[in-house]
């Protein structure tokens, strides 16, 4: 099949999305199909990345939070016919309303849904956007959720949609063996894109209550680096405390080989691949009780080492994060792989290839 997956933005940019799309699209590489990715850029280009060709198009609406690039949607426009299926990313993003407007080829949505917007201005203009989600909804021949959690948010905002919409989570991949000596250090890793709802800054003052064997390594890059940074200076612990930036596929490997846990704060998350990545690595692992990961524990299993806490509460966060650091690695854990992802996904885009129109029934996994 021929797809055309459109994202707010793409490797090497780095974020929970940029990652899902990059294994998602390796999958369908891998199993023959032809895959473009339609994206937004400060510039235009088209390259050809592992067996992908990414189309770049200039922003029009450089704004971080509400890019949009015009010549992307009057491409779409012109050229959509020539795929079998679209398959856009991201309610939260304005690219996905690019990818529903102005063609009439079967759209598979994944909205990756938070049900509301990330700081106090983006939460009020989240009610505003909604009839232009709801477009994208509708327009959808399938809506394509990564947890239960998810789907009940959208059924929530959206129950037009119940008879298309399908839950296919996440995958993680194979991780390799740690170390085998025990680590001086206790390394902690955090990985995401560094968000204000992301809560890096609580892990980091949870970092003042643990002893000085233990160090933070935050993995991404984003808005809020420059404050993290700040902080972990004004704490004493700019030792203690690494910002790895964007990192390739090797040295984040290194860096997941090494840690002795893993955490998340985060206050929403449509699935956290970061908790999932981490469990399925054998690494103990911290993270906030939000439904998204209350439903990754469950897939993980009894076997997992993963203990909630609550981010605002800095004395059991501390402690929650240095039992994790002490227990030592466990057996991965056994979760979706991405060519199980793959698999439900061209499931999806075989089922919806031939329609025109939003489809009348389920479409199961």
């Amino acid at each position: 099949m021929r797809i055309g997956v459109v994202s707010n933005a793409y490797h090497p940019d780095i974020g929970g999305v940029e990652t899902h799309v990059k294994r998602l699209c390796a999958g369908l590489i891998a199993a023959g199909d032809d895959v473009e990715v339609i994206t937004q850029h400060a510039t235009r280009s088209v390259e050809t990345v592992d067996g992908v060709v990414v189309r770049r198009f200039p922003l029009t609406v450089p704004a971080g939070n509400y890019r949009l690039s015009v010549p992307l949607w009057r491409w779409l426009r012109a050229h959509a016919a020539e795929y079998d299926v679209l398959h856009a990313h991201s309610y939260h993003a304005l690219a996905a309303l690019c990818a529903a407007l102005g063609n009439r080829t079967p759209l598979v949505f994944t909205p990756h849904y938070h049900g509301t917007g990330h700081t106090r201005f983006r939460a009020a203009l989240h009610p505003l956007y909604r009839p232009l989600g709801r477009a994208v909804m509708h327009r959808a021949s399938a809506v394509v959720c990564v947890t239960s959690a998810e789907r009940e948010l959208v059924l929530r905002d959206f129950p037009a949609v119940a008879t298309r919409i399908v839950v296919i989570p996440n995958g993680t991949d194979p991780r390799p063996a740690p170390s085998a000596r025990p680590p001086r250090t206790r390394r902690i890793l955090c990985v995401g894109r560094l968000e204000q709802y992301k809560r890096v800054d609580r892990v980091i003052r949870a970092m003042t209550r643990l002893g000085p064997e233990h160090r933070l390594d935050v993995v991404g890059t984003g808005p809020a680096g420059d404050r993290l940074r700040q902080l972990a200076a004004d704490l004493g612990l700019a030792g203690r405390v690494v910002f790895h930036g964007r990192l390739d596929d090797a040295a984040f490997e290194s860096c997941l080989s090494s840690a002795s846990a893993a955490v998340s704060a985060s206050e929403y998350e449509a699935f956290g691949m970061g908790v999932a990545d981490a469990l399925a690595a054998g690494l103990p692992t911290v993270a906030t009780p939000i439904p998204a990961h209350r439903e990754v524990a469950q897939l993980a299993g009894d076997s997992a080492w993963l203990r909630f806490a609550d981010p605002d509460d800095e004395s059991a966060l501390a402690a929650a994060l240095a039992a994790a650091a002490a227990a030592g690695r466990t057996r991965p854990a056994i979760l979706p792989t991405w060519p199980d992802v793959v698999g439900a996904t061209r499931d999806v885009y075989a089922a919806v290839a031939h329609r025109t129109a939003p489809a009348a029934g389920a479409v199961t996994p």
